[in-house]
């Protein structure tokens, strides 16, 4: 009834279903680290655009690359995309 009954409730539902990290949760872990998106794809010899297409489909290079710059495993950031139950 209440947002806040609302927002409760997906919280229980995230803890017993990880979820994929929000794209913009992304974007500021890496700027946290002081780069951006398409810095990264540049220095890794991509075009500047191309690491986005991880924040959108699975795509193990882009991902493997984002997440070593984060400093997390990519499981951490897509658990659904590397869930082992399917």
């Amino acid at each position: 009834m209440s947002n806040h009954n609302q927002l409760g409730s997906q919280k229980k539902e995230s803890i017993t279903s990880p979820s994929n990290w929000h794209r913009a949760d992304i974007i500021a872990a890496i700027k946290k680290k002081g780069g951006t998106l398409s810095q990264l794809s540049r220095e890794n010899g991509l075009h500047e655009r191309t690491l986005y297409n991880a924040l959108e489909r699975k795509w193990p290079k882009g991902e493997q690359i984002i997440a070593d710059y984060i400093g997390v495993s990519v499981k951490e950031i897509w658990p659904e995309r590397y869930s082992t139950t399917k």
